[in-house]
């Protein structure tokens, strides 16, 4: 790897740390083009979002026998998470591939666009959060000190997919199967990982649960919600999930940076 290659990833992160606003303007336009000529824009999102969350609370509470009070907002929690870890999952193999007009037209920083990427998924998750705001006014859960934990638990999660998405987007641009693998996976994994049912259903078989990244990307966020501390576990396993890929992402966007523009 050669010092320059370095130099001038260090210098592109710099610059769009630098135009935040750039990539938070670009982000918030491509919400509003999904709703261009609509009544209500993107609270599209929270009406579409509320309705399936609703069919699919009543139904699986009736089906695993649950307290609604207690289900909803557990199931609403956990498929909030999952919905912020999906989307970017399946959007971040793209990130430079959608990008490609802009990269090869202008000189925006190549960074600004993982920022752009990350931002808008989590603005779709904060219209999201106005669903679970009504599931817990009507079934409210106990508020202890451990519900501030939602926010470092967020936070780490940003980590992992926006390095994730570096890891991902290179992948993709090089070898264009790797969208098409990654929604294919996706598929799957909500029927593994305990969004809908909790882990203590697998008996003698929690450790499918417990070697599921994405299971413990969502008990760091679902248990602060229920006012519950998430396990060491999950913390340990998150943790270093964030600082291994964050630095296999470094690794790779100074790496390949500069043939970006070749594989477009």
């Amino acid at each position: 790897m050669k010092p320059q290659y370095a130099k001038i990833a260090m210098q592109d992160i710099t610059r769009s740390l630098r135009q935040f606003p750039l990539a938070a303007f670009l982000a918030w336009e491509d919400i509003k083009q999904r709703y261009v000529r609509t009544m209500l824009g993107p609270l599209w999102i929270v009406f579409s979002t509320g309705i399936w969350f609703g069919a699919m609370g009543f139904v699986m509470a009736n089906l695993f026998h649950q307290s609604p009070s207690e289900y909803f907002p557990f199931m609403v929690g956990g498929l909030l998470i999952w919905i912020l870890i999906s989307s970017s999952v399946i959007e971040s193999s793209q990130v430079l591939v959608m990008s490609a007009p802009l990269i090869t037209s202008f000189s925006i920083p190549i960074f600004t666009h993982y920022i752009r990427f990350i931002l808008r998924n989590y603005i779709i998750f904060l219209h999201n959060v106005l669903i679970l705001a009504i599931v817990l006014l009507i079934y409210p859960p106990q508020v202890t000190a451990a519900t501030w934990l939602v926010i470092p638990g967020l936070l780490l999660n940003l980590f992992i997919l926006m390095s994730g998405a570096i890891f991902l987007s290179l992948a993709n641009l090089r070898y264009r199967d790797t969208h098409l693998a990654v929604a294919s996976a996706l598929q799957v994994l909500p029927f593994v990982t305990p969004i809908f049912w909790n882990r203590g259903m697998l008996q003698n078989h929690k450790w499918i649960a417990d070697i599921n990244p994405f299971y413990h990307m969502i008990e760091i966020v679902r248990q602060p919600i229920l006012g519950q501390l998430p396990s060491t576990l999950s913390w340990i396993y998150t943790g270093v999930l964030a600082v291994g890929s964050f630095v296999v992402a470094c690794v790779l966007f100074i790496r390949y940076r500069h043939r970006i523009i070749f594989w477009l």
